[in-house]
């Protein structure tokens, strides 16, 4: 039986709780891996996002739990970025959580596939897609170079080099993933965790 992996955004806890070797490289990237932003510089911000992300990822949390943790445990009057409303702006918690749990899921799906000799992946339609934004048009229904998003997606998050597109995550609300490029997208849908 394949390891499951999801088909978007919404998908992603279901796919971890079934790819164990999927679960573990994303938390080594979580543990690991720069986060472009000032929203985590400073104190000890940087590590409550990891331990939260971290909890999403083992499954102790979902994504609204995770958002209310963000907005309690990284508040905004202990950062000195507290009076840039760009950097705070309404909704950051949510868009925080969203991109880095997106980005740390695909890192870890194509740094597999590339550790594999994978070089292509495919990028399914999500369900919830906005059919006029950029990733729906650039990236969903097609297979791409594994190399190429990740050095995008590494540019942008790591770097913090967010004009390069397209990637994924291609913006906070994004619901598009990566998955193995194959034929039967089916035979790796998430397993329910339930069975």
């Amino acid at each position: 039986m394949s390891l499951p992996y999801a088909n978007d955004f919404s998908e992603i806890p279901a796919a971890l709780a079934g790819n164990q070797p999927l679960r573990n490289a994303m938390i080594a990237l979580i543990a690991a891996e720069p986060v472009a932003g000032k929203v985590t510089e400073g104190g000890n911000r940087l590590a409550a996002l990891r331990g939260i992300l971290t909890e999403l990822t083992n499954g102790a949390i979902d994504v609204q739990q995770a958002i209310y943790r963000v907005d309690a445990d990284l508040p905004r009057n202990s950062s000195a970025h507290t009076g840039n409303n760009k950097v705070f702006a309404s909704g950051w918690a949510e868009r925080l959580v969203r991109t880095q749990f997106s980005r740390f899921y695909n890192q870890a799906v194509l740094q597999q596939l590339t550790a594999h000799g994978d070089t292509e992946c495919f990028v399914p339609h999500s369900a919830s897609e906005q059919a006029s934004s950029q990733c729906s048009q650039l990236l969903a229904g097609r297979t791409h170079n594994v190399q190429g998003l990740l050095t995008l997606l590494a540019d942008s998050y790591a770097l913090g080099q967010f004009s390069k597109t397209p990637k994924i995550p291609d913006h906070p609300h994004c619901t598009h993933v990566v998955r193995p490029a194959q034929a039967d997208a089916k035979s790796s849908a998430p397993a329910d965790p339930t069975t």
